[in-house]
């Protein structure tokens, strides 16, 4: 009998064989599941913990990477690896604890902010430091560009996180109310804004219930005018809003996840219970999202109780879940800077103990990758050796009428270095027992067992480092065993 190693729907019944209530450390791919890249440590440690990073690229084709601390701005040297202050006369800052900063593009120029310090820029082409942005804009936790304008949401002041505000035309510097196009929104319904982002023809605002659209709309007299696109929901986590592309974003709600606008359910018997009730509700609003381009995955990062902080992730290409052990920081959506061969001095004592695959995204500047910061503030990417993974089959009865007995089983895969252990039932909802984790025999494939019972559940094991692509499948060999 071929038991497949299913998609992770810990929702689902234990017993539907088409779902796994336990995977870890694996990557969804079209038949079944792929390697999950560990870290590699490119950077000396920031002063203090990251709290918000971005690159960018110049028009000569380098990329510079900037992070941010509770009180300064650093950016990358591409060269030593360490971190460059870069903060300028406004530091020290002083980001709140539940805030972080907010790094947005426009042109030449980077603007950097949060709620509690007066919205930075730095020129892109240039180099040098950060300065404050001239015009007088409001103090606000988010911005993003619109067309021509950028727009910054929930404000300092009266009702300012109700608010939304946008700059002159082509003009960051110009914050005039009715001079340029530059003018200013309060929201009447929806609660506090939560973020937003640009799209064709506009911008949507997302609040904690609700989301509006704002199109260009010059001819009505205004420079945006306003469309409610869901009158009741929102995002309760501000970070946890991951734009992938037009119109199409993912967040996370009071009750689970969603996408879009009409709030497409991603998670619903699938993977809402299951987090619901593995992160510590307390920070709900702290989860934080960012999209992996180079693998489609949107991970989310949550706080569990014991402190401890794991991820989820949602393969919108597959509409497949995945989760991992692996402890991070702040996570980003970066390009590698590249590494040189004389860069390599930086991370390797010698050639011998480069472990990194010499074709690997790091050696390769400019190509979209998934980043994070170390527990030790240490910037990495995910290129490093392939982790730990396991992988369960559901409880399976491989025959409804009587007890089974396996005498072996074969794992579809091209892993050669794994184990797989067979998790034995009598009867629905008692406690598995678990056989010994055995090996497969060199020459024939075969993972040897003498397990009886009625379920049978298989938990395929594949050592860190291994090299392997995909794992499918169990082929079980198994016959009735004469027990009821």
């Amino acid at each position: 009998m071929n038991i497949p190693f299913p998609p992770f729907t810990p929702d689902k019944s234990k017993y539907d064989i088409g779902s796994s209530d336990n995977v870890v450390n694996a990557l969804p791919v079209a038949d079944g599941w792929g390697p999950m890249p560990g870290l590699t440590e490119i950077s000396s440690a920031l002063p203090s913990e990251c709290r918000g990073a971005v690159y960018v690229r110049t028009a000569a084709g380098n990329y510079r990477v900037i992070a941010g601390t509770e009180t300064r701005l650093y950016e990358l040297n591409t060269t030593s690896f360490t971190w460059t202050d870069i903060s300028g006369a406004g530091a020290p800052f002083a980001v709140p604890l539940q805030d972080s900063w907010t790094f947005t593009r426009y042109g030449d120029k980077l603007v950097a902010h949060n709620l509690a310090n007066a919205i930075q820029v730095y020129d892109v082409e240039a180099g040098g430091t950060f300065a404050a942005l001239a015009g007088s804009p409001p103090k606000a936790k988010y911005s993003w560009v619109a067309g021509d304008f950028l727009v910054i949401g929930y404000l300092e002041g009266t009702a300012g996180e109700k608010k939304i505000r946008w700059s002159g035309l082509n003009d960051i510097e110009h914050w005039t109310i009715g001079k340029n196009g530059a003018d200013v929104q309060e929201l009447p319904e929806g609660d506090e804004v939560m973020g937003g982002f640009g799209e064709q023809g506009g911008f949507t605002v997302i609040q904690r219930s609700g989301m509006q659209f704002f199109p260009f709309s010059p001819s009505s007299g205004f420079t945006f005018t306003r469309t409610v696109l869901n009158p009741k929901q929102g995002t309760i986590a501000p970070r946890s809003i991951v734009s992938v592309g037009p119109g199409s974003f993912f967040y996370l709600s009071e009750d689970g996840f969603f996408g879009g606008a009409d709030r497409k359910p991603i998670g619903a018997e699938r993977v809402d219970r299951w987090f619901l009730d593995q992160i510590d509700r307390t920070y709900l609003a702290d989860v934080q999202g960012v999209a992996d381009p180079f693998e489609k995955i949107v991970w989310w990062k949550y706080r569990t109780p014991n402190g401890s902080h794991n991820r989820i992730g949602y393969d919108w290409q597959l509409d497949r879940w995945c989760t991992t052990d692996l402890q991070v920081g702040e996570m980003v959506a970066l390009a590698t800077p590249g590494v040189t061969w004389d860069g390599l001095d930086a991370f390797y004592a010698n050639i011998d103990a480069v472990n990194e695959p010499y074709d690997s995204r790091l050696f390769t500047g400019g190509r979209p990758t998934f980043a994070t910061f170390t527990t030790g503030n240490k910037l990495a990417y995910f290129t490093g050796s392939n982790l730990e993974a396991t992988i369960d089959t559901a409880e399976v009865e491989l025959d409804d009428m009587v007890r089974s007995f396996v005498s072996g089983a074969r794992v579809v895969t091209d892993a050669t270095d794994f184990t797989l252990q067979d998790g034995v039932q009598d009867f629905h909802g008692q406690a598995l027992t678990w056989s010994t984790a055995n090996s497969a025999h060199s020459r024939t494939g075969l993972v040897p067992f003498r397990s009886d019972g009625r379920l049978h559940k298989f938990r395929l094991n594949i050592p860190e480092a291994s090299v392997w692509s995909v794992a499918s499948s169990v082929n079980v060999n198994a016959q009735q065993s004469g027990g009821q």
